[in-house]
């Protein structure tokens, strides 16, 4: 093949590769270096497969582009790729390599902080982050990525900050006003999170994550103007976590206005295209607490010493999700000795990291859980108690015993069918969580805890504290005394105030445990008890009472 031919040949390649015809440059490029090693072409062959996000072939690729070129972009490139292939290791050295080769690299700190959040190097991922805004005062992912650490970490005062600063350089940017009045929201200050909702959809009245933080906190009325423009909203076009967004806040809206058959329906819309995107297999959920009380009842009678003083003893509130155990947090963390952690992700990590039905040791086990989790509750408070009011946690409470023998657990109990109702309605963000999208699921996983629960109080009786949550509402003081005894710890009058308690309140019930009790709630259910007979008949076929 003469030059000329190879010079149109080449530029008949790059043509296809700007004008967007992918598979065209894949067919033409490949064939063209089986006889020409020419770098463009190869360049265009990698960033093409890049595009295409096959990240495999863009590998083989960009291995030859650095071997041939070893710049900083391309390390970077090469980075992100194995980064997409989890290759963690290989895209911290490459992105290294970039550092190392530009030291003011502000994306190559940020790729590399994400790296070391992935791998679980959390004041590494931060100072990266910084370094990453250092270096570049506008890198608005690195803000979001720090954000995001602050976040997870519970560290509100630093997050805060973080959003303020994006807001300085672009003060209209919905996502820093969006997240800044879902932080007032966790703060307490519902005044000023509705205002930076409304302006989040006074600049963008699609913003449809604003409408949902927005009705989350406002009940809907006819002449709401925010819920005529969430109805004006086409979504047609909305990816599915948009769609799922506003079918669910058009329910809550439609609940407000007691239309009910729309908003059960909008409900159910949400679910179904949230179900078909979820992995979750009730099956799975059943063989896993099975698993789980087979490794308990091998090793029920096994001792394991603990040489290590507890500078902190954790109260575990345990109970299906929306029992009340946000409200029972609130109760015992206005006590001057208890700090209300909220839900914490620590246990159920450890233990998923140790993979904990492969260990052979089970001493062992225990004892790393019981090092790990210490060490990152004393990071939260100097106070003598820790309260970790994650719900699921139930399903270890046999794994805390053990590694916790002077920790306080608390099981919340309340009527299978408020409970199961409470879930289904609920949009929850965690897939861990997907039981909730039908009425068939919900009710089977109830019975999975129910079983599991009574698992537990057949070996741990006398580690359990049952709180029945219908009682604790109706004879609030009496309860409260009663649990503070059974805790061993004083009475203080601050426990009747918990509604002036501002500590950070992450759950759905954030306003609720605000405000002052509201009895009877666990009777609302039944104005659905038509639309509900799924629940209700696979409840009682497992003599579940309601």
């Amino acid at each position: 093949m003469n030059s000329k031919n190879l010079l149109n040949n080449k530029k008949t390649i790059l043509d296809n590769y700007n004008k967007g015809k992918l598979e065209k440059v894949i067919k033409l490029g490949k064939k063209y270096l089986k006889t020409n090693n020419d770098f463009q072409i190869l360049y265009a062959l990698g960033l093409t497969y890049l595009t295409l996000k096959d990240y495999l072939e863009a590998e083989k690729f960009f291995k030859s582009i650095i071997l041939l070129k070893p710049n900083a972009e391309n390390y970077y490139i090469y980075g992100n790729i194995h980064k997409q292939l989890k290759n963690y290791n290989e895209a911290l050295e490459n992105f290294l390599k970039a550092i190392n080769l530009k030291p003011d690299y502000s994306e190559a700190y940020n790729n590399l902080g994400n790296i070391k959040f992935k791998l679980g190097f959390i004041d590494e991922a931060v100072k990266n982050y910084q370094k990453a805004i250092k270096y570049n005062k506008k890198n608005i992912p690195a803000y979001f990525n720090l954000a995001h650490v602050y976040s997870e970490e519970k560290n509100f005062n630093d997050l805060k900050k973080i959003l303020r600063e994006v807001l300085k350089f672009d003060a209209n940017n919905t996502t820093a006003l969006n997240d800044l009045g879902y932080l007032n929201l966790i703060l307490g200050n519902v005044d000023e999170a509705r205002k930076l909702f409304e302006r989040v959809i006074d600049i963008d009245d699609k913003h449809i994550r604003a409408f949902k933080n927005y009705f989350l906190i406002t009940k809907a009325d006819k002449g709401n103007d925010f819920l005529k423009k969430l109805e004006k909203i086409d979504l047609s076009n909305a990816s599915d976590d948009e769609k799922i967004i506003a079918y669910t806040s058009l329910s809550k809206c439609n609940f407000d206005l007691n239309k009910s058959d729309l908003a059960l329906k909008y409900l159910e819309q949400s679910h179904k295209i949230k179900k078909i995107n979820s992995r979750f297999n009730i099956k799975t959920e059943k063989k896993l607490f099975e698993k789980i009380k087979h490794i308990f009842d091998q090793n029920l009678n096994e001792f394991t010493a603990h040489n290590n003083k507890l500078k902190i003893i954790p109260i575990f509130i345990v109970g299906m999700p929306r029992s009340g155990t946000t409200l029972l947090e609130q109760v015992l963390s206005s006590h001057s000795n208890i700090h209300g952690a909220g839900e914490l992700n620590y246990l159920p990590k450890i233990i998923d990291n140790l993979k904990f039905d492969k260990v052979q040791n089970f001493d062992s086990l225990i004892k790393t859980i019981r090092l790990e989790y210490h060490n990152k509750v004393t990071q939260l408070s100097d106070k003598k108690f820790v309260i970790d009011k994650l719900p699921m946690n139930f399903r270890w409470i046999g794994f805390i015993t053990k590694a916790f023998p002077e920790a306080k657990i608390i099981h919340i109990k309340r009527n299978p069918m408020a409970i199961c109702w409470s879930n289904y309605k609920i949009n929850f963000p965690d897939p861990g969580m997907d039981f909730s999208l039908s009425q068939k699921d919900t009710a089977k996983y109830y019975i999975l805890y129910d079983d599991l629960m009574k698992f537990w109080s057949d070996k741990l009786e006398e580690k359990i504290i049952n709180i029945n949550y219908e009682n604790f509402v109706d004879d609030f003081e009496n309860e409260t005394k009663n649990l503070v005894r059974k805790l061993s710890i004083k009475w203080e009058e601050n426990l009747k105030n918990y509604s002036k308690n501002s500590r950070p309140v992450q759950t759905a019930s954030l306003l609720q445990v605000r405000g002052k009790i509201k009895k009877n709630t666990s009777d609302e259910w039944k104005k659905y008890k038509n639309f509900l007979n799924i629940m209700q008949e696979i409840l009682k076929q497992h003599k579940i009472n309601f």
